[in-house]
């Protein structure tokens, strides 16, 4: 394969009618994705099939928005010689212009042209795809130690097409002893190339694998790992014995870098003989490829450390992303991206095209130290405000006015402006010398001159988290009942009024930061722990009402629930159940003689409105 002819091509459109003409055309080893064709192979959101997949063609359809994750994903499957076409919305933003910007850059350098292909790219035999190269040959070795078994716990790393899947099939494949050996995935479609090269492995669901007994004689294999949450891959390998974790670093859902970063931080302290490696020659494609180029240029995917500030300013600044110079940009996006590894390209088109959303940065001589990802949220328009409290609608955005308006049925919440916190992050080196709490000093002071009403964040709920927030003059207001799949931690809201002690939507916020504290000693210290709380509360009394007339779930109303029967019905014999904060609706239905978790919900509904 030359390798001119070897490298892949891009092609940019936003009329619709050029593209439906392309479409036509396209060869039978494509695939075609879109929200709004009903003849498209798959809608945008089940990207995630047809990882570990090849085509000669990729179409994405983004005339109704753009789909980063999707993009960056796909893009991963096109083949030596092929096309990655994307139908661009129809109004322009900065993110479709950086794509087009960096589009005209990469393929110009290279020779080639961001246009349709004309001429089928050359395939390798199946044998020549799976022969390993030098750089896996020397992995491989390191795997085995050449005695074909396993050996030690390998941690491999690698962008898109580098064929770690492949040498994990080879590495499975080569030892003589198979059956005590687990594979597992996100997907089983996300291993399909490790099983094709070991058809005998056995593989297993990753939440089914969970849900097993403990075994140190099973031997784990996970392919695609950061699209796991970490909580669970951490488990599985205290569960089994890790042999080899592989995962792409340039993600799409849970970006890979920063998987790699906490997952390999926790294995070198929890598990013996850990073991790092990347991977760093293509093989789906020609080194120096502009497609992929254009796909690290554009989604700023590169996992190097930035190290071109440009200009050497100094102070705290808060913008829009599209007024960053690319040095800043890059710096303070590849920062949240390490410090949250559930980051994604998608992350990078918000900020650039949302309007609503700033990056707060405090930089020295041009080197970010600590920067914030603030979002505008609120007022809410009626009707839809009272459709969100009563529990009807839930769209897109605005978290905080709509959970504290829903999940605490404060009205009011709708109605005012919002700035949040969505995510800070501070440099590894640069943590522990308060640069974070000066930032959010100066959002503090930002918020105030922009005549913003609440500032507030939400985060899945840390010790450590809830000792740096509360220092930094935030008040926990809910903490969830129900653990998050991904964090495996509950998700709190915290929050800071703006207002002076005087107003009445001050006097609001001390409700609601009693309440917020309250329940967190409840969650630590139990039923003894309701003593301290109180007999009354305004929010208590309005949860009740609202569980009663079913407009907020149990797990919502269970604090508010226990409160109540501790104070008023403390001789109830569900009294006892509900004053534990581990109690869920399963444990009530086995009260009730092990009924179904709604028809607890029900009877208990019931036994509410008979004691109100």
């Amino acid at each position: 394969m030359s390798e001119c002819g070897g490298y892949r091509q891009l092609q940019l459109l936003q009329g619709a009618g050029l593209w439906y003409e392309c479409c036509e055309a396209r060869s039978d080893s494509s695939i075609y994705l879109s929200n709004l064709q009903t003849h498209a192979d798959a809608a945008l959101s089940r990207y995630r099939d047809y990882l570990g997949h090849e085509f000669e063609q990729v179409w994405i359809d983004c005339s109704d928005g753009l789909h980063a994750d999707a993009i960056a994903a796909l893009c991963g499957t096109v083949t030596a010689g092929g096309l990655l076409s994307i139908l661009l919305p129809a109004e322009s933003n900065a993110m479709s212009h950086r794509m087009e910007r960096f589009a005209a850059k990469r393929f110009a350098e290279s020779g080639t042209k961001t246009q349709l292909l004309v001429s089928k790219p050359e395939t390798r035999s199946v044998n020549e795809e799976f022969r390993l190269t030098n750089e896996q040959s020397s992995i491989f070795n390191a795997l085995t130690q050449s005695t074909g078994k396993p050996h030690g716990t390998h941690i491999i790393t690698a962008e898109r097409g580098r064929g770690k899947s492949t040498l994990l099939g080879q590495a499975l494949a080569s030892v003589e002893d198979q059956s005590s050996i687990i594979v597992t995935a996100p997907r089983k479609a996300n291993a399909k190339i490790l099983l094709q090269q070991a058809p005998e492995a056995h593989f297993v669901a990753w939440d089914k694998l969970l849900e097993q007994p403990g075994n140190s004689e099973v031997t784990l294999i996970i392919d695609e790992a950061a699209g796991l949450p970490l909580w669970a891959t951490e488990q599985l390998c205290q569960k089994f014995t890790p042999w080899l974790l592989a995962t792409t670093v340039a993600g799409y859902e849970g970006c890979g870098r920063g998987f790699a970063v906490h997952f390999t931080d926790w294995a070198k302290k929890t598990l013996p003989q850990v073991s790092v490696h990347q991977l760093t020659q293509p093989l789906r494609w020609p080194a120096n490829d502009p497609l992929e180029q254009w796909l690290t240029d554009t989604f700023l995917l590169n996992e190097q450390p930035v190290t071109q500030f440009g200009s050497r300013e100094s102070g705290t600044f808060i913008k829009h992303a599209s007024e960053l110079e690319e040095g800043m940009l890059q710096q303070c996006f590849h920062l949240l991206l390490n410090a949250h590894y559930q980051s994604s390209p998608n992350d990078l088109n918000l900020l650039l095209a949302e309007a609503g959303h700033k990056l707060a940065y405090q930089s020295l001589n041009g080197e970010v130290i600590a920067v914030a990802w603030l979002m505008n949220e609120g007022p809410i328009q009626s009707p839809l405000k009272e459709e969100i409290r009563q529990g009807q609608r839930r769209p897109k955005g605005n978290l905080l006015p709509q959970a504290i308006g829903y999940f605490l049925q404060q009205d009011w919440a709708m109605s005012i402006r919002w700035l949040r916190v969505a995510r800070i992050a501070v440099p590894a080196a640069k943590r522990r010398r308060k640069a974070a709490s000066e930032l959010l000093a100066e959002i503090y002071r930002w918020a105030l001159d922009n005549n913003y009403q609440m500032l507030g964040t939400s985060f899945a709920w840390s010790p450590e988290l809830d000792n740096f927030w509360r220092k930094n003059g935030y008040s926990l207001w809910r903490l969830s009942s129900r653990i998050d799949s991904v964090s495996a931690r509950p998700a709190a809201i915290y929050a800071q009024p703006l207002s002076s002690e005087s107003t009445g939507l001050y006097q609001v916020c001390q409700l609601l930061n009693q309440w917020g504290h309250n329940q967190l000693r409840w969650f630590s210290g139990g039923k003894e722990m309701l003593r301290l709380t109180g007999e009354h509360s305004e929010v208590r009394a309005g949860l009740i009402q609202a569980y009663r007339d079913k407009t907020i779930p149990f797990d919502a109303a269970h604090f508010a629930l226990a409160q109540w029967f501790y104070w008023q019905h403390s001789h109830h014999p569900l009294t006892e159940l509900l004053c534990h904060s581990s109690t869920t609706l399963k444990h009530l239905g086995e009260y009730w003689g092990g009924v179904s978790q709604r028809q607890a919900n029900e009877n208990l509904c019931k036994e509410v409105r008979s004691l109100h």
